[in-house]
């Protein structure tokens, strides 16, 4: 859909999930000015196929993939509880996890630890996986065009152009069961010529959330921030 640099711009907030499988995302959610926070849906009049706010009860796996590179990240939210686990399903996995007491929390799966994120660095570093949708276009107000290319089994298919250039476009599939993209595969384009440039999923979608999820498992044990973000270095 957009040129390497212009993606990360694009997708900045989904993208910022993955600064965790580096050792340099604790420097980056310091450091950085946190990504601008989108329009809410409600503030702009669009004609966008598809709902473009998060449900109140869900649970889903997101997956990014450029090239050979693929990233995953599973996201649940019951209410006013949520949680996110990048690096989903590998030994580096890392959640963030806010309870029931409104209080948020960074777990680290295989070394079974935890520690209360007090100033919630890594909330701040991006927004949820929902965002991804539209973020960029209602932020920047971009002229986006869909074009229906049909529907199969449920599935509706649509071709979505950005801008007057033409120098991008993006096809999506939305499920019409829940009203949201289940694929979409970014391109830039020249002429003729589309370079797919990434693809994103939406996979195991669930509109109920397991309550357990917004638990902190009690046999883990309870560290600090600071011998948190050093065991997670050590392990990388």
């Amino acid at each position: 859909m957009l040129s390497s640099n212009s993606a990360k711009v694009f997708f900045v907030s989904f993208l910022a999930f993955t600064l965790l499988s580096s050792c340099g995302w604790w420097q980056k959610s310091e450091n950085e000015t946190p990504a601008p926070t989108p329009f809410v849906a409600e503030e702009i009049k669009s004609g966008i196929p598809f709902a473009t706010k998060e449900p109140e009860n869900f649970q889903a796996e997101f997956v990014v993939t450029t090239g050979e590179i693929e990233d995953k990240t599973f996201a649940a939210r019951n209410g006013d509880l949520r949680r996110y686990d990048f690096n989903y399903g590998q030994k580096s996995q890392v959640s963030v996890v806010q309870t029931a007491d409104n209080k948020n929390f960074l777990v680290f799966q295989s070394k079974r630890i935890y520690a209360e994120n007090f100033n919630n660095e890594i909330v701040q570093a991006g927004e949820n996986p929902f965002d991804f949708l539209t973020t960029e276009w209602l932020n920047q107000k971009a002229d986006a065009k869909f074009e229906s290319l049909g529907a199969e089994n449920g599935v509706l298919k649509y071709r979505v152009s950005l801008g007057d250039k033409q120098i991008a476009e993006s096809i999506i599939w939305v499920d019409e069961n829940i009203g949201l993209p289940v694929r979409q595969e970014f391109y830039s384009t020249s002429g003729e010529q589309r370079i797919l440039n990434f693809t994103f999923e939406m996979k195991n979608f669930n509109l109920q959330a397991n309550a357990r999820l917004f638990e902190i498992p009690k046999d883990f044990r309870r560290v600090s921030v600071e011998e948190f973000r050093k065991i997670l270095q050590s392990q990388n």
